[in-house]
């Protein structure tokens, strides 16, 4: 059974599924596994006849507490603001709006479409004060979950909320001290953290109606505890033992009182055997991997290994995408004959919507063979072959190993003349086999009984057609590429050999 279908085997009853992200960079393609997998959950359950909603949230009520190179020169001078407050790079409307749509924008790709909030509203709508006055009553018993977690002793005066200065409008410099039932008292502290400063502010002030924020795993368990949410995954890093994960989970059942949601940890994509990074220039955004992948493979890639499995996504310089694509195209076959294994499960929930039909599409390497060979050109108008031009040409400007950008040789090869008596006899009459024979299946056929009624092994036979042409000893499926070659060609060649 999936894995998706093993998890939610016995969930009835009223589900609420929660994902959020803070809107503040780069979106890395590992920022749409959540989204994806969140996304199946959904539609799983909603087949099943399940009351089910999901909702997706921007939490822009956090600080901007790091900033990508680009925007150190313009955006410094925010540093600690609000996401919701702080202006977008591009003029128009937040810095946290920038970077939320770009996620929106995303999801709609790969046809995930969740109930969107911002955290920011909801704090200014009050959606978060009862859950705020909790947390601020009961203070000490947050204090007391971090320090049986964390193994570490947290000052008296720690309350698990900041306010946004009145004075110089940061949030992420602000520690509130104390706490009489409606107002804070609060210190905008010049060195409370490393990458902002404070401006020294001090004060009361209500902590409702969006003046603040709670720290955001005491925000995670208000958020299960405000929503009812009942099933949320999250990455390995805050998954793992004592993480976030758990320290949230302990602060709902302590201080709220309430039953946790289901846990679901998926691990992360690595690249090379390590965590993937934007900044450190391992794995792909978000925009570059729907460039290279159609929205139903992407999806297909998020969901395809149990989410307890790291996933190796090297793709520069490998033929990792082709073998993916084909991989979907062998799944795809697979839930055409109704079976329950070769991934045909995942492929049918990769699709966008619940109405779909099959598609066929030729295979990924067959229409890279065509994109480099201009004497195929006439191909490309084939509508099996149109729907992958452009995540092929993609994938060979970009990505292809030099080895596998396999272009027909305009002169004979001169590792050609070193093939032996038998493989060169072998060629001869293989040109003759094209020129009566121009069906493929056929001809794959009529190519295997040739080189066994000659005693040519298999590998020796393709490796004779591949080199003859490509000069090197692979290439795409032999019967494909003999086919898209003009029949004067082929035989002007293999004689010439």
């Amino acid at each position: 059974m999936f894995w998706a279908d093993t998890l939610l085997e016995e969930k009835t009853g009223k589900q609420l599924i929660n994902d959020s992200t803070t809107p503040s960079g780069m979106i890395h393609m590992g920022g749409l596994k959540g989204p994806i997998i969140h996304d199946v959950l959904h539609k799983i359950l909603k087949a099943k006849g399940v009351d089910v909603e999901y909702w997706y949230g921007f939490d822009d009520a956090d600080p901007i507490d790091g900033l990508p190179p680009e925007l150190r020169t313009t955006h410094e001078k925010y540093m600690g603001v609000p996401l919701h407050i702080a202006p977008s790079p591009t003029g128009e409307g937040s810095f946290g709006d920038h970077f939320m749509n770009k996620m929106i924008s995303l999801q709609e790709h790969v046809g995930v479409f969740p109930k969107i909030y911002r955290t920011s509203v909801l704090y200014k709508e009050g959606k978060f004060d009862k859950a705020t006055k909790n947390v601020l009553d009961n203070a000490a018993e947050v204090r007391k979950v971090y320090e049986e977690i964390y193994k570490k002793k947290i000052a008296d005066d720690w309350f698990p909320f900041q306010v946004i200065c009145p004075n110089c409008g940061k949030i992420g410099t602000t520690k509130v001290t104390a706490w009489d039932g409606k107002e804070v008292t609060y210190e905008c502290q010049e060195n409370l953290v490393q990458w902002a400063k404070g401006c020294g502010q001090k004060g009361t002030m209500s902590p409702f109606g969006g003046n603040g924020k709670m720290s955001w795993k005491v925000e995670w368990a208000a958020k299960w505890w405000t929503f009812g949410v009942t099933i949320e995954g999250a990455g390995k890093d805050h998954a793992s033992a004592g993480g976030s994960y758990d320290v949230a989970m302990k602060i709902l059942s302590d201080v709220f009182k309430s039953e946790p949601p289901m846990k679901l940890a998926y691990e992360f994509f690595l690249s090379g055997g390590k965590k993937m990074s934007s900044s450190k220039g391992l794995g792909l955004t978000g925009e570059q991997l729907l460039e290279v992948l159609t929205p139903e493979i992407a999806r297909f890639l998020m969901i395809k290994t149990p989410p307890n499995q790291a996933v190796e996504f090297t793709p520069r310089g490998t033929d990792l995408i082709p073998r993916l694509f084909e991989d979907y195209r062998r799944a795809g076959e697979a839930f055409r004959e109704k079976s329950e294994e070769g991934g045909a499960r995942a492929y049918e929930l990769a699709q966008l919507s619940e109405k779909f039909e099959v598609t066929d599409s030729a295979p990924f390497g067959e229409v890279a063979m065509i994109l480099l060979n201009p004497s195929m050109k006439h191909m490309e108008k084939d509508a099996k072959v149109a729907q992958l031009i452009p995540y092929v040409k993609r994938w060979v400007d970009e990505f292809a190993p030099e080895d596998k950008k396999l272009v027909v040789q305009e002169k004979l090869p001169e590792s050609a003349k070193k093939l032996s008596d038998l493989q060169k006899d072998f060629l001869r009459q293989i040109a003759i086999l094209v020129e009566t024979t121009r069906e493929a299946k056929d001809l794959e056929v009529a190519v295997y009984e040739k080189a066994k009624a000659l005693g040519l092994g298999g590998k020796d036979a393709f490796a004779a057609i591949y080199t003859a042409l490509l000069g090197k000893p692979n290439g795409p499926k032999a019967s494909f590429l003999l086919l898209s070659l003009d029949k004067d060609f082929i035989a002007k060649r293999f004689n010439e050999v």
